[in-house]
């Protein structure tokens, strides 16, 4: 019966909603409902296939810019980012091997170093600065006054490009004028003429390594390898009597030959001096987890002292994670060691000030030590060159270092460590966007946040720094992609 009632309702809607007159009366007896022919079942479209854009995959070479690759192929920037969903800092980390997308080419083509055109595009936050023969971004930075992270971001430039630029490419000095173009090129005619550039000839003796000029010399390798227009295997089989430009050192008053401090670089050293930072025990000091107020203040630069900077940004811009948190035996080893490859520059994991860089440490071979607001400080151990000096205030990603494999250390890699309140943190939970693998893939971390002192995540471990039970002593750096660790 109660069926018989739906039906009977089911078709006095149908009637209702169809505008008919007259309308069948309510009934519990029998309904008759005639079946509807059934109507022929339409073919369903093929779902379209999500795939790529139209185009074709071009794998970056060895030195290959974004900008040159556009140029060949003639389409964007911003059409080649979109293709790819990358993000403006994706740029600066392409590298040798990748795979773009390249929208709408139809056939891969042959990407040639980009000549440089004589008229250039006005620019109006800076001017334009062309090498000179022996002359790298490292000497432009120190005659500009500018830092090379900030000549390497607005060239978009990576780790690996900076080594590979050649005389007569024209770069971009943000800040810079044209008046001060002209007047360093007029210097650098003058130096020419009377024979004094900043550098020298060095023929490499039996068993030298690149390495060891570096060190002697205070000059990374990767501007050595730029000066002398090197590839990572000229590295490797370096030969003796070998002639090598060392660019940018001079020789001092006790008869060395290294590198001056820049004008600035003597200010933040005597803003240093100013604050108690710069010394060996200052290192010891900081490893203990003591860290002064008026460091902080400084880290902090007019901003929240009582605020940590919140999240870390990963030491090498490509490098890939080699060994955690809490390894070794009894878990001594309470810090986080990044692999690169050779020249790849070391940057700061958050803002702060530089209070110690420098070889003094045991162990830790070329280290540099930062004070961040709120009070945590990090290491960045195994340099193979540290390039900031004590009192010195770095940007969040600021250039401190080249990767290297001085200390103790089984190859090259920055040994990085996160202190707060006297212990050792684990930093991965705080890494954004996570922990990068040798063969590029990220692991997501869940996302955490550090910002008040007192309040430490739950995600966070911390442990008083424990001894190092074994160590293995390396006095000369090696290059093998496949050791790597250190026994701090």
């Amino acid at each position: 019966m109660n069926d018989r009632r739906a039906i009977a309702l089911a078709t006095l809607a149908l009637f209702a909603t169809c505008g008919c007159e007259e309308q069948p009366e309510a009934t519990e007896a029998p309904v008759e409902v005639a079946a509807a022919a059934p109507e022929p079942e339409e073919e369903a479209e093929p779902e379209e296939e999500v795939g790529p854009p139209p185009g074709v995959d071009h794998t970056i070479g060895e030195g290959q810019t974004l900008w040159e690759i556009t140029r060949s192929y003639g389409v964007s920037v911003n059409d080649i980012m979109e293709a790819n969903h990358m993000r403006p800092r994706d740029v600066r980390r392409l590298r040798a091997g990748q795979t773009l997308r390249i929208p709408g080419a139809e056939a891969v083509v042959e990407v040639a170093d980009a000549a440089e055109p004589e008229v250039l595009p006005p620019v109006e936050d800076g001017a334009y600065h062309r090498l000179a023969d022996g002359e790298t971004l490292w000497d432009v930075a120190r005659i500009y006054e500018v830092s090379l992270d900030a000549i390497m971001e607005r060239n978009e430039l990576d780790d690996d490009s900076v080594r590979l630029l050649r005389p007569g490419r024209a770069l971009v000095i943000p800040g810079a004028t044209e008046a001060q173009v002209q007047r360093v090129a007029g210097n650098r005619e003058q130096a020419m003429a009377q024979a004094a550039p900043r550098g020298f000839r060095h023929t490499v003796a039996r068993g030298e390594t690149m390495w060891d000029l570096s060190g002697a010399f205070g000059v990374g390798v990767a501007e050595i390898m730029a000066a002398n227009g090197l590839d990572e295997d000229g590295v490797r089989g370096l030969r003796e009597g070998t002639r090598l430009w060392i660019p940018g050192v001079e020789q001092d008053a006790g008869g060395r030959v290294r590198r001056r401090h820049t004008a600035r670089q003597e200010r933040a050293l005597q803003r240093a001096r100013t604050l108690g930072l710069g010394t060996r025990e200052v290192a010891s000091r900081l490893l203990r987890g003591q860290v002064e107020a008026r460091w902080i203040a400084a880290a902090s630069r007019g901003g929240n002292r009582n605020r940590l900077p919140g999240s870390l940004r990963w030491p090498l811009a490509n490098g890939w994670f080699v060994r955690g948190f809490g390894s070794g035996a009894g878990g001594y080893h309470l810090a986080v060691d990044v692999m690169g490859r050779i020249g790849w520059n070391v940057r700061a994991a958050a803002p702060g000030v530089v209070a110690y860089s420098g070889d003094e440490v045991p162990g830790y071979g070329n280290m540099v030590l930062l004070v961040h607001p709120g009070g945590w400080v990090t290491m960045y151990a195994h340099n193979s060159v540290n390039s900031v000096v004590a009192g010195e205030t770095i940007p969040r990603g600021g250039i401190l270092g080249e990767v290297g494999s001085t200390g103790i250390s089984r190859g090259p890699h920055v040994h990085f460590e996160l202190m707060h309140d006297g212990q050792n943190c684990d930093p991965g939970p705080l890494f954004v966007p996570g922990i990068r693998h040798r063969d590029g893939h990220l692991t997501p971390m869940p996302h955490v946040e550090w910002t008040r002192p007192s309040e430490r995540p739950t995600q966070i471990t911390c442990y008083r720094r424990r001894h190092h039970p074994e160590s293995r002593w390396v006095s000369r750096e090696s290059y093998g992609e496949d050791e790597a660790g250190d026994d701090r």
